[in-house]
């Protein structure tokens, strides 16, 4: 086999780079050599980076399980859901070399998961799932380049609000637990969740304050309660205990049933059950995360305030609820309307007198002639 020997970037400093040509045959060693020193080249002068043999060799498969086990190491929250998009991804790109995929093979991917009838953000968030890998693979110094990843559009506007009167026909339908749970999830805007695991030790019974040191955007963040929500969490203070075989004992959550949370499963056929019964089908519990949002809003509460309560990261996040609903837009054409009534109906131009006119044109002329 004839070896290549060339100098070349290795993760930013040059340095001589040894490979295999894998060819018995000089001529065809020789087209690899003048095609690497090309490459280099074209790193040199910014036209394309520089992959090297190292590169060449990894697979996307590869990159999936270096961003798998970086999911892991950070212990992210979505990593279940991150793991199930994984999947379709690796069957179709794993066995790629990495620096091969194209933008064409990214198309291909997409078509074939449409053909599947998946929804367009199902498809992107298996697109997305792809970039993290090679951006990843970026940041090891791994890859030189990333290809570029085309997406379907997505409407993520995220609508549906409860009224009052509404939210309150679902709590009236639902048990102990579960409508203590929607009760607490319309005035703080918080995910079902954070608000369904919630800990007494996360209560603050002096203050009157609820702390969520551990959320979905990795922030903390902290809950002072109105009187008419700590007279509900007093409430269930006194209704933590609860029956074992070995006697009493203390929940250590405070919405339970028999000491445990109320499991996810549980509270969401307890509220398809009370929406139906309420003939409000299409009500989701995130409706209560939209609607304190808008509710804070239209309070005249700000806007940064309100992401601090709710736990929105950014700004984006939360203007994707659009809380300007159809009542608020009708409002602001009233306003408009009012607007245009109250400016004078008269025209407000007003003509010369013809002689004066006739006098300042023939004086035009005159001057004209001079």
């Amino acid at each position: 086999m004839w070896w290549l020997a060339y100098w070349g970037p290795v993760k930013g400093e040059w340095q001589e780079i040894r490979e295999s040509s894998k060819s018995e045959s000089e001529t065809t060693a020789r087209k690899i050599l003048a095609q690497r020193i090309r490459e280099v080249e074209n790193h040199r002068g910014g036209i394309r980076a520089f992959q090297g043999p190292k590169q060449s060799r990894l697979t996307v498969g590869d990159l999936l399980d270096s961003l798998k086990a970086d999911y892991e190491r950070r212990a992210i929250k979505s990593i279940r859901t991150a793991l199930i998009h994984m999947q379709p991804v690796r069957e179709y790109f794993g066995h790629m070399r990495a620096i091969g995929v194209t933008p064409d093979h990214v198309r291909n991917f997409i078509a074939e998961q449409q053909a599947l009838k998946l929804s367009n953000a199902t498809v992107n968030r298996r697109i997305e799932i792809l970039s993290a890998a090679y951006t990843l693979a970026l940041k090891d110094e791994r890859l030189a380049r990333k290809p570029y990843m085309p997406q379907l559009p997505e409407n993520n506007t995220r609508r549906g609000f409860f009224e009052p009167e509404e939210h309150a026909r679902i709590v009236a339908k639902l048990t102990a637990p579960m409508d203590d749970i929607a009760r607490f999830g319309y005035v703080s805007g918080w995910r079902r969740a954070e608000v369904r695991l919630l800990r007494w030790e996360n209560v603050d019974r002096t203050a009157k304050e609820v702390r969520l040191t551990d959320s979905k955007n990795g922030e903390a963040r902290t809950l002072p309660l109105d009187d008419e929500t700590w007279s509900m969490f007093e409430r269930l203070w006194t209704a933590r205990q609860y029956q074992t075989a070995n006697g009493p004992a203390l929940s250590e959550f405070v919405f339970h049933k028999r000491g445990q949370p109320v499991g996810d499963s549980g509270f969401t056929k307890a509220w398809q059950k009370a929406r139906t019964a309420a003939k409000l089908p299409g009500k989701i519990f995130h409706d209560c995360r939209r609607t304190a949002a808008r509710n804070m809003i239209r309070a005249g509460v700000q806007q940064t305030v309100a992401m601090k309560i709710t736990g929105h990261k950014t700004d984006a996040m939360f203007r994707r609820y659009d809380i300007t609903t159809s009542d608020d837009k009708r409002a602001a054409l009233e306003k408009q309307r009012e607007y245009l009534n109250a400016q004078p109906k008269k025209d407000n131009v007003a003509e010369f007198p013809a002689a004066a006119a006739d006098a300042d044109s023939d004086s035009t002329r005159t001057k004209g002639n001079r």
